[in-house]
């Protein structure tokens, strides 16, 4: 009975230390942390190898005794209950000649095999790193994420944007500076996309223009996209159908450097829930209209090619702190409304045919705080 009693002890022991391996060097009984996942830390490892790190951000990435618990590297964080990595943060810092350099580099597409390894990562950041080359289709595996950020890697591409239909989590997409021009069938890539997509930044990716004989189906497109950010594309007003279908949901738009022409009323339709709009260094013609979402916080309109005046109505914009209707070719005198409005921190009325405002006592009037130029 004895050999019996140390035999199912003997093999319950073997047990533990097989499962404990199996989830890494740091595994605890209890309510400790647990280590990372070996898989996942071999993974890791694998990656690094892939990767130029001339500054040595991934220092601590290693075999040794003190590393072998990789939810304790630089830019890693784990699940504190089932030990898995949820976030790899390795966003490059360092750029504005401030603080330590830290800027990764390499061929992205060798990295992929590597990245879908992490089957519960939640969070991906890349940015503002030196990486280049095509975007590996594998980061559609990673089923579980829901903040994607590879923005300014200026070298980075994607041919097709099909693979991010398969991230139903995804809230926030930052692409920005990754170039996309060949991703011809973008707008539909997005209509694909899961309902939960709230953030999506493609802002300097030389989208292609829409083309209008093409038909663009909304079938399962996010509704609840809040912030869309298409600035310096140099689109034409043919995004104009395709914006429609999310004004309901739209609170921040940016649209600035694109090639927009036609009124204003023609790019925005009935966006009613807009806190942040930019339509800057564009080509729209016509009047400013008499009405606006009265949501606005920020409103910004330089830099087109509008005529007439300013109208009263921006006095009914009880939350606007910021407004740019520089270089137009606005005429007429400036409305009482603005220089009584208490939230306007900054107004820009430069290079148009307005009265002189230093002549204009309402905008002497007006709060010693806000900037007028």
């Amino acid at each position: 009975m004895g050999g019996s009693l140390f035999q199912h002890f003997l093999g319950s022991f073997l047990l533990l230390l097989c499962f404990k391996a199996g989830l890494g060097s740091s595994f605890m009984l209890g309510d400790a942390k647990v280590g990372c996942m070996e898989r996942e830390r071999q993974a890791l490892l694998h990656f690094k190898q892939g990767v130029v790190d001339h500054f040595g951000t991934l220092s601590s990435w290693g075999n040794g005794e003190d590393e072998t618990d990789c939810c304790k590297w630089r830019g890693v964080e784990c699940d504190n209950q089932t030990g898995h990595v949820i976030m790899l943060d390795l966003h490059g810092t360092g750029h504005d000649g401030m603080g330590d350099f830290q800027i990764l580099g390499g061929r992205i597409s060798q990295l992929g095999p590597s990245l879908s390894e992490l089957q519960h990562l939640k969070h991906l950041n890349l940015s503002f790193n030196l990486f280049e080359g095509v975007l590996p289709t594998q980061l559609g595996n990673l089923s579980n994420l829901q903040s994607l950020d590879l923005s300014d890697n200026f070298e980075m591409s994607c041919e097709n944007l099909e693979w991010l239909s398969h991230l139903p989590s995804l809230t926030h997409l930052d692409l920005s500076g990754v170039d996309l021009s060949k991703a011809i069938h973008w707008p539909q890539a997005i209509n694909k996309m899961s309902s939960s997509l709230t953030e999506l930044y493609l802002s300097f990716t030389k989208l292609p223009w829409i083309i209008p004989t093409i038909s663009i189906s909304h079938t399962n497109s996010s509704t609840s996209l809040a912030v869309l950010d298409l600035s310096l594309n140099g689109l034409t007003s043919s995004i104009n159908p395709w914006l429609f279908y999310f004004s309901s949901s739209l609170v921040h738009l940016d649209l600035f450097g694109n090639d927009l022409n036609g009124s204003i009323l023609d790019a925005l339709g009935n966006m009613t829930n807009l806190a942040y709009l930019d339509l800057s260094l564009n080509q729209l013609e016509g009047e400013i209209p008499k009405s606006f979402s009265i949501s606005l916080a920020h409103l910004d309109l330089s830099w087109n090619q509008l005529h007439g005046s300013i109208p009263d109505a921006f006095g009914n914009m009880t939350t606007l702190a910021y407004l740019d209707l520089s270089s137009n070719h606005l005429n007429g005198s400036i409305p009482d409304a603005l220089g009584n409005m208490t939230t306007l921190a900054h107004l820009y009325l430069s290079a148009n045919q307005l009265e002189d405002p230093e002549q204009d006592k309402r905008l002497v009037a007006h709060d010693n705080n806000n900037k007028y130029k």
